[in-house]
Order: C-alpha cells, then sequence, then structure tokens
C-alpha cells in the first residue's frame, strides 16, 4: 500500500510539476529564431527594409519572381510578417517538421524605425504559436538601446532605466504565458550580445524581476554578460570563407562542459551567404557553405550528441543572410527534411506521414492568395487549415487537391 502511494506521489509530480520544465520531454526542445521583421506591399501598403535593402524593388518582376534583397526566394513568394495566412503556413510548417517553437527576435517596445512594426509582427505570431500548441522564448536585441538614444528616443543616461522598463514588460506580457520556455518555472531569455550593456548589467536587469530569466549570451560574451549560459550563432567574420574546420572548432568550444554556467543552447545552421554587400554596399560577414546540405546535418547530428536541453535553429527566415531554413526555390524542403529525419528518426510511421505533409501549408497558403475575394469556398480554405492543425494530413491532402483542380 505504501508503495501505491508513493507511486501516486510520483505521477502527480510529473503530471503537474514536469510540464513547467523544457526538460519534460526526452528528446531536446528544438526552437527556430524567427525574424518578424518582413511587410510586403499588399499586407502593409509598402514593402519593407528587409525585402528592399538600399537598392532592391520588390515591385520589379523577372518571370514570377520579385527582385527581392536575398539570394534566395521564398517557395511562398514574399510575404508579410503580420498576414495570418503567412503565420499560420509558418506554424503549420514547423508543427509538421518536428520543431517545437521559435525564438522570436525581439527589437523591445519603443517606436523607431520599425522597431514598432516588429513587436506588433511577434504579437501576432504569438497568437499563430499558440494556435498551433507551439512555444516560443524571446531574443532581445540590447543593441537598439544605443540607436534609442541616438535618435533622443531615450535619454543619454536612460539606458538601464529603459532596459528595466523592457524587462518587466517581459515579465508582464511574456514569462507567464504558458507557451513561454521556461526551466522549472524559471523564464529563458537570449539577449543577442549584450551589446549595448556593460558588465554584468544585463544580468542585474533581469533579476529585477521575479522570476529572472536563465540569460543566455553570446559564447564569448557569457563571462562578461555574467550569464547563466550560452547560445551558438553562425560563426562568421571578417568577410571571409568559414571552412568547416573551423566552424567545427566553434561548435567544440560551445559544447565543452563549464561548471560556471549551465548548458549551452545548441545551434545547428545550414550556410550563410548574406546580401550585405549586394543590398548595402557594406561588407560581407563572411559566409559558410551549405556543401549541398552537409552542413545542415553535421550541425544537427553536433546539436543532439551535445546533450543540449535546447537546440536553436539560426535560421527559419533570415533572407538577407541567407541563413533560412524555411522551404525555398533554390533548397526546396531538404532542410526541413533533415531536421525531420532527426526528430522522427524512432518512428518512421511519423516520419513517413508528415515527410508527405511538408508541401501542404504552402499549397494552401497559394490558395488562399489566389481565391482571397472568392468567398464561395472560403469555408473550405478554414476547413483545410483545421485539419492540418489537427494533423489530419490525408483529408487535408484530398481537399487541397480538389481545390486545386478548380484553379
Amino acid at each position: 500500500m505504501r508503495e501505491f502511494f508513493r507511486l501516486g506521489w510520483v505521477l502527480l509530480f510529473l503530471l503537474f510539476v514536469l510540464p513547467d520544465s523544457i526538460w519534460a520531454q526526452e528528446r531536446p526542445v528544438v526552437l527556430a529564431h524567427y525574424m518578424p521583421w518582413f511587410n510586403s506591399k499588399e499586407v502593409s501598403g509598402e514593402w519593407g527594409w528587409h525585402w528592399k535593402l538600399k537598392n532592391r524593388n520588390p515591385e520589379i518582376l523577372a518571370g514570377d519572381r520579385r527582385d527581392i534583397a536575398s539570394h534566395y526566394y521564398p517557395l511562398m513568394g514574399p510575404y508579410d510578417s503580420s498576414d495570418p495566412e503567412a503565420l499560420e503556413c509558418h506554424v503549420l510548417l514547423l508543427k509538421i517538421t518536428g520543431i517545437d517553437g521559435v525564438i522570436l527576435d525581439w527589437y523591445g517596445i519603443k517606436e523607431h524605425w520599425d522597431y514598432g512594426v516588429n513587436h506588433k509582427n511577434t504579437l501576432a505570431m504569438i497568437r499563430a504559436i499558440k494556435k498551433g500548441k507551439l512555444k516560443y522564448a524571446i531574443c532581445y536585441e540590447d543593441q537598439t538601446i544605443g540607436h534609442l538614444i541616438q535618435a533622443k528616443k531615450v535619454k543619454d543616461s536612460g539606458g538601464i532605466k529603459h532596459g528595466l522598463e523592457v524587462m518587466r514588460y517581459l515579465a508582464n506580457d511574456f514569462f507567464p504565458d504558458p507557451n513561454y520556455v521556461r526551466d522549472d518555472g524559471r523564464p529563458l531569455l537570449l539577449v543577442f550580445g549584450p551589446q549595448f550593456f556593460a558588465d554584468g548589467q544585463m544580468k542585474e536587469i533581469c533579476d529585477s524581476v521575479t522570476p529572472a530569466p536563465f540569460l543566455y549570451a553570446l559564447p564569448h560574451l557569457v563571462s562578461k554578460a555574467n550569464a547563466d549560459g550560452a547560445f551558438g550563432w553562425p560563426p562568421v567574420s571578417g568577410g571571409k570563407e568559414i571552412k568547416p574546420e573551423k566552424w567545427s572548432d566553434y561548435l567544440d568550444q560551445l559544447y565543452l562542459p563549464k561548471a560556471e554556467a549551465r548548458r549551452p543552447i545548441a545551434t545547428v545552421f545550414p550556410q550563410f551567404h548574406d546580401y550585405y554587400q549586394e543590398g548595402e554596399g557594406r561588407p560581407s560577414f563572411g559566409s559558410i557553405s551549405s556543401q549541398e546540405g552537409k552542413t545542415m546535418t553535421t550541425t544537427i547530428q553536433r546539436a543532439w550528441e551535445s546533450e543540449a536541453e535546447v537546440i536553436q535553429i539560426a535560421t527559419w527566415n533570415d533572407f538577407g543572410e541567407g541563413t533560412m531554413i524555411e522551404p525555398t526555390r533554390e533548397f526546396g524542403y531538404q532542410f526541413l527534411e533533415a531536421i525531420q529525419n532527426q526528430v522522427y528518426a524512432l518512428d518512421a510511421a511519423k516520419l513517413k506521414s508528415n515527410r508527405l505533409a511538408l508541401s501542404l501549408p504552402i499549397r494552401l497558403y497559394k490558395l488562399q492568395k489566389f481565391h482571397v475575394n472568392n468567398k464561395a469556398i472560403a469555408g473550405d480554405l478554414e476547413r483545410v487549415s483545421e485539419l492540418l492543425f489537427d494533423e489530419e494530413y490525408e483529408a487535408a491532402a484530398e481537399q487541397i487537391r480538389r481545390l486545386e483542380s478548380l484553379n
């Protein structure tokens, strides 16, 4: 009888305690770094900076390809990060691939340049994430504070004060969300740097709220920031091509056990091929070859073997830096398929089902755009969406084929 009650307490612990921890599942939590910064003329009234940079014009068409600031072209076409149908498409792709959610690249709460638009788009993506029952975390770009000070939006002496204001917003509006990534009740917060805050300041800002988030910084800034841990990024520098031996050494150092820090957030990347020289006339950061997909499969395997509890894929959709795993005309679905191979390695039936379903979200998105004013089939399109969210892929595929035949 005593053993029976002990087992009952264990079950209660698993039911009520572990779900608040990212370590509750047997495999790592896989999150894609997500950029919410794209705007299209059709949805927002103008093409945003990230499709244009300084010298591209998406209004110009060469065949069926718009003139965008990237070496790569999204399979769904250039989209708007505030478009519910585009966000739904992304969430369904994430879900079918087996990715658990996103890390949102976030510029804070202050209006300047496109920061306000990015914040609005972030909130829209969170709504889509919740519909898909996925997870999210925030990667805060603290370098924005320097730009806000230069623009006189924040006083010269007000950087810390603004940082505290941002942290209060995070603590009130994001961290308590059940879909936010937490460990033992504490949220995870990535900071891309820190680039603005001096030694330990970002950690002090994190500690100003309860519960304080676990702070993750770039590897070379962990000690300076007094961060709890590190997260990796494609290690480009100097405008040079980074050979596999060099980036492999970077991953070796990232995954080395460090007594003073938590396990790192592992990094996966498909390549790096930026458009800064062509689109802005400024130097490229450098490049990492895709090696015809080998870079992706190698970094996935390294991340899995690292025993990290969280894996970040860099990135879902940074077309300007060419690190996107989002389906493109150039790479098709190969990066998503590589992730599926790892996530579903022990479930052949799930791998087969989800592999066949990979094309469905973009096919639905194209139908939605083609029939944007056709109220007669709006209900049919909504039904397909529901089938995909419910993982009824065969039924959704049948309905998509039927609707495509009407075009």
